[in-house]
């Protein structure tokens, strides 16, 4: 579809217009101030939304005002009348060509207007990323926006696990541990328990080796007492006697206090025992090491997998791109850029970028083939003859607005009127 005719007044600047259009570029042209940004705003207004309708759309003095759009199989109509208070109401209506209204005037036109606000001049002035984001939406079957949202929470969930990696690289190689260190510590509790069995078994032995001492120095006493008492044997035999029987039981004492076995020498074990601190706090080292050295190695597999999967949907949303068809052989997407031909867009010629301008925005309507250029007056001649041939090619109607025209078919807006239909009124 595309305007067969417009009809605006008091809209803006607009006095009273009615415009139809002769072939696919439709200029309008005139000085500054007159109304041409009125008309294209006009055609804006008419088909979107009312949110986009400025604050005063009707022309000051006039009490209302109205714009009717004939695109052939329907006939689109908004009015616009200005309350007491400064305010304004807003009414459309949509009928077709028989002259039958729809009822929700506003999800028809949504359905086939697609992104009329486009402006090809507009686009080749993007910035790369803006660019970018514009043409995803000929890219049909991915949700680019999840996929963006993911990488954003994946590239956030690195940083955090790189900055993690940089923190446990430095703490890793401050810890310095000698290449003989076990693997696990030594057990003190048991040297200790060693140490104090052999001290018993040594206490032992010192123990047996007093009593045995004390028990021979006792005999070598009563065996002196029996050389004493032998003088006077008659009298004291019984005496002799009972320490001879005592003698018998001592001896039998010392007969069974034998001392066994050799000491145990302690200082070894006090040695090992004192080694096995440093040792100990080796092994910690080492431990306090090897968990780093996990911590460091599950958080470079977690960066690991955040990039692959950022990378992934990277590359699932290049195939969405690539087997999109994108309206210009040779445009591709990247996640930062437009490229035409292998080379960013921006590089390209200005008659390029115009060429594929004009095809983005023909394929971002594709049912109204009615797209909006302003700033007309940046194009030079030849710029304005290929954007004419470009919306042959295409079949756009393309509405471009000009200060000044040496061509026969633009439309010359003076003080709101078309200069025809103003040297007519006068």
């Amino acid at each position: 579809m595309k305007i067969v005719q417009l009809t605006a007044e008091n809209i803006k600047r607009l006095v009273a217009v009615d415009i139809t259009p002769d072939g696919n570029l439709v200029e309008i042209t005139g000085k500054n101030g007159q109304g041409k940004t009125s008309i294209l705003d006009a055609i804006w207004w008419a088909l979107d939304i009312n949110k986009v309708v400025q604050k005063k759309p009707v022309r000051e003095g006039a009490e209302s005002g109205y714009i009717k759009l004939d695109l052939g199989e329907y006939i689109v109509t908004k009015k616009f009348k200005v309350k007491d208070d400064g305010d304004h109401t807003i009414t459309l209506t949509v009928q077709n060509k028989d002259g039958a209204k729809f009822g929700s005037p506003q999800e028809l036109l949504n359905s086939f207007i697609g992104d009329l606000t486009f402006d090809p001049l507009a686009f080749s002035r993007m910035k790369p990323r803006e660019q970018v984001v514009a043409l995803r939406a000929l890219v049909p079957g991915y949700d680019f926006a999840a996929a963006d949202k993911a990488n954003q929470t994946d590239f956030d969930a690195r940083t955090d696990v790189n900055r993690t990696i940089r923190d446990l690289k430095p703490r890793i190689e401050s810890i310095v541990v000698p290449d003989d260190t076990p693997a696990e510590r030594i057990r003190a509790d048991e040297l200790m328990a060693e140490l104090q069995q052999a001290m018993d078994h040594n206490a032992k032995i010192d123990t047996a080796a007093r009593n045995r001492v004390n028990l021979e120095e006792r005999i070598a006493r009563l065996e002196e007492a029996v050389s004493s008492k032998r003088e006077t044997i008659k009298t004291l035999e019984r005496e002799i006697v009972s320490l001879e029987q005592d003698i018998e039981e001592l001896r039998d004492e010392v007969d069974g206090a034998v001392v066994t076995g050799e000491k145990i020498d302690l200082e070894p074990i006090r040695l090992r025992i004192t080694e096995s601190e440093e040792i100990n706090r080796r092994v910690d080292r080492r431990q306090q090491k090897e968990a780093l050295q996990a911590e460091l190695k599950a958080a470079e597999e977690k960066s690991d997998a955040l990039t692959k999967a950022m990378e992934k949907r990277k590359a699932e949303a290049a195939k969405a791109v690539r087997d999109a068809d994108l309206p210009v052989p040779g445009l591709e997407l990247t996640e930062d850029a437009v490229l035409l031909n292998g080379q960013p867009f921006n590089q390209a010629s200005d008659a390029e970028q115009l060429r594929v301008s004009i095809a983005v925005a023909g394929a971002m309507n594709p049912k109204l083939r009615v797209i909006r250029v302003r700033d007309g007056s940046l194009l030079d001649a030849d710029s304005m003859a290929a954007l004419k041939e470009y919306a042959d090619e295409r079949d756009l109607q393309v509405w471009v607005e000009t200060v000044s025209s040496g061509r026969e078919s633009a439309v010359v807006i003076e003080d709101g009127m078309v200069a025809s239909f103003k040297e007519a009124a006068e």
